[in-house]
C-alpha cells in the first residue's frame, strides 16, 4: 500500500458525501484521462480511453467529492473460453482519497452491472 507523503494531508469525508456516477458521455472523459494521467504511471492515448468507454459504458464509473471528481474505473467484459470475464483497465483514486474504501465501491459497481 502506498503512504501519502507530509505534502498530501488525507481529507476528511464521510462515505455519504461521495457521489459515484456511471460513465454519461464524452464530457467525462477528461475527467477520467485527467485522473489517469495524473496518478498512474503508464500513458493512454485518447483511442485506448475511447475503446473502452465506448464498448463498455455501463463498466465506466467516477467517484465525486464535492463536485470534484476523485475516482475513476473503466473495465470490459468478454467471453473467454466459454465463460465470461471481467478486466479492470483502468483504477484511480487520488493519494489524499485512498484507504477510504472508495476504490472498492467503484470495483463493487462494476460488478454489479
Amino acid at each position: 500500500m502506498e503512504t501519502r507523503s507530509e505534502n498530501e494531508p488525507e481529507v476528511d469525508i464521510k462515505a455519504s458525501e461521495i457521489k459515484y456516477v456511471s460513465y454519461g458521455g464524452e464530457h467525462h472523459l477528461p475527467l477520467i484521462m485527467n485522473l489517469v494521467d495524473e496518478e498512474l504511471s503508464e500513458p493512454y492515448s485518447i483511442f485506448t480511453y475511447r475503446y473502452f468507454v465506448y464498448l463498455w459504458p455501463q463498466l465506466s464509473f467516477m467517484a465525486f467529492h464535492k463536485g470534484k471528481c476523485i475516482g475513476t474505473v473503466v473495465c470490459k467484459m468478454g467471453e473467454h473460453r466459454g465463460t465470461f470475464r471481467g478486466y479492470i483497465a483502468m483504477l484511480v483514486v487520488l493519494k489524499p482519497y485512498r484507504g477510504k474504501g472508495i476504490g472498492q465501491s467503484l470495483i463493487a459497481l462494476c460488478l454489479i452491472h
